[in-house]
């Protein structure tokens, strides 16, 4: 009676362990307990599927399993990040080990292996995503910087331009009042014109207003008469970029030309304006090259989208065109 109550008691047990195991097969999880010596008490299928990819053999011992997962590398097929495992079929298992304590008293070590790959792939995601952020804040950063430093450099453009066309019509107004009978009016005018270049050395980040009232007066008093016909932008962008090509072409005349008249022909479209410059002065004997102020005007122009165009034959003419939005437009300016 007592072997038949043994018999059941084990026939329980084996039962129970049976059913243990089973339940443990069908978790998506590898799971491997080990006991106190490191020999395999318990293991699910999943387990030793991921053994068996990883050493190409059974599990036995946890000793085995530590010895095969420190030396997973490409020889193997699985790559190893962290505590993550990559294998060839594109999934991610998480490994993690840690000391259990059952009821009894008794010490195992529990080996896990969690299925990670969508968690992992996310992750991944992130971070590239993390260092195309990054990369475009850089991209950014030295934008901005490039931005500042041509603004810098269109500053002292502009500085430059204006300071050049100051000194050229003071040194016209001079010339005229050197090769002509002028009256003292006359003369203190020409004056005037070096004391606005001297102005705009001394003051710091001086910038002038110009407008066209003022390129015309200062036109007369170097000995050059200006008709416009048509009517110019009113944007003072517009106008900026084309008063320094006027006073350029009025210095020319004068200086190369010796003419007393400037005519500016200007012409609208829905998306362009532009300007025709010519004089009543000696045309020219050669083909004009480029020098100097047109230069670095034709530099401006072009990075503003114009064009700056110089015909020598039959006649001169300095021809401007510039992109403009559709807008109001001032008005000739009588003379």
């Amino acid at each position: 009676m007592k072997m038949w109550k043994i018999a059941g008691q084990l026939k329980n047990r084996y039962a129970l362990r049976i059913a243990v195991k089973e339940a443990l097969d069908t978790l998506p999880t590898a799971v491997c307990y080990f006991n106190l010596s490191g020999t395999v008490k318990l293991c699910n299928t999943t387990m030793y599927d991921l053994f068996r990819k990883i050493a190409q053999s059974d599990l036995q011992s946890f000793d085995e399993l530590k010895e095969a997962l420190n030396g997973c590398d490409k020889s193997t097929g699985i790559v190893r990040d962290g505590n993550v495992f990559l294998f060839p079929d594109g999934r991610a298992w998480q490994y993690s080990a840690e000391k259990v304590k059952t009821a009894d008293g008794k010490v195992y070590t529990e080996a896990v292996f969690s299925d990670v790959t969508e968690l992992y792939e996310k992750r991944q995601e992130l971070k590239r995503q993390s260092r195309e952020l990054k990369k475009m804040y850089q991209e950014l950063k030295t934008l901005s910087e490039n931005v500042q430093e041509a603004t810098r450099e269109q500053e002292i453009l502009n500085m430059k331009s204006r300071l050049h066309d100051k000194m050229n019509m003071g040194v016209a107004a001079i010339r005229q009042m050197l090769r002509q009978n002028t009256t003292s009016e006359e003369n203190a005018a020409a004056v005037v014109q070096f004391r606005r270049a001297i102005q705009v050395l001394q003051e710091e980040n001086a910038y002038p207003q110009d407008d066209v009232t003022e390129f015309i007066r200062d036109a007369a008093v170097s000995g050059i008469q200006v008709k416009i016909t048509g009517n110019l932008p009113e944007t003072e962008k517009a106008l900026n970029l084309l008063l320094p090509v006027m006073r350029e072409a009025c210095v020319n005349a004068a200086r190369h030309a010796d003419a007393t008249m400037l005519y500016v022909a200007v012409e609208q479209s829905p998306d362009t304006v532009t300007l025709h410059m010519t004089n009543d002065g000696k045309q020219p004997e050669e083909e004009i090259t480029p020098r100097g102020g047109l230069v670095d005007l034709d530099k401006v122009i072009r990075k503003a989208g114009g064009r700056m165009v110089i015909q020598s034959w039959p006649v001169f003419v300095l021809t401007v065109t510039l992109p403009v939005s559709r807008q109001k437009t001032k008005q000739e300016v009588p003379v």
